[in-house]
């Protein structure tokens, strides 16, 4: 049984001043069984109105396809909907889940960063 956790980040430092992106942070693994959950959290924000997230992979420790296939139908959700982004944070350490991104070729679609800094710049200057 894999273990998978997503909360929303309320603490994060920087947020301030990016009031309207929606910080979601994920750890465990997100394989076939977790997806479900990630996808109806991500769905929530996009129905809300929230265009512009942040999803901090940093704890993950295993993704797979199924999972990115989530991450990629919320960003395509977002443009049939006129627009948004989704940052994706995994450190650099975290090896294994970054050479799945690599695998699946989604850099044109998820924008991966290596720190909640560089991905909350990069957020602030696309909205």
């Amino acid at each position: 049984m894999s273990f998978f956790f997503i909360s929303d980040e309320v603490t994060t430092e920087g947020l301030a001043r990016f009031g309207d992106v929606v910080v979601l942070v994920a750890g465990g693994e997100i394989d076939y069984a977790a997806s479900p959950q990630l996808r109806e959290r991500l769905a929530d924000c996009v129905i809300a109105g929230k265009r512009r997230l942040m999803l901090d992979l940093s704890a993950v420790t295993f993704i797979d396809s199924t999972a990115i296939g989530v991450l990629v139908g919320a960003v395509m959700r977002m443009h049939e909907l006129g627009g948004g982004s989704l940052a994706v944070v995994c450190n650099e350490e975290n090896k294994r889940v970054l050479r799945i991104f690599e695998i699946a070729g989604v850099e044109s679609l998820i924008e991966l960063h290596y720190s909640r800094e560089e991905a909350l710049s990069a957020l602030a200057s696309a909205g």
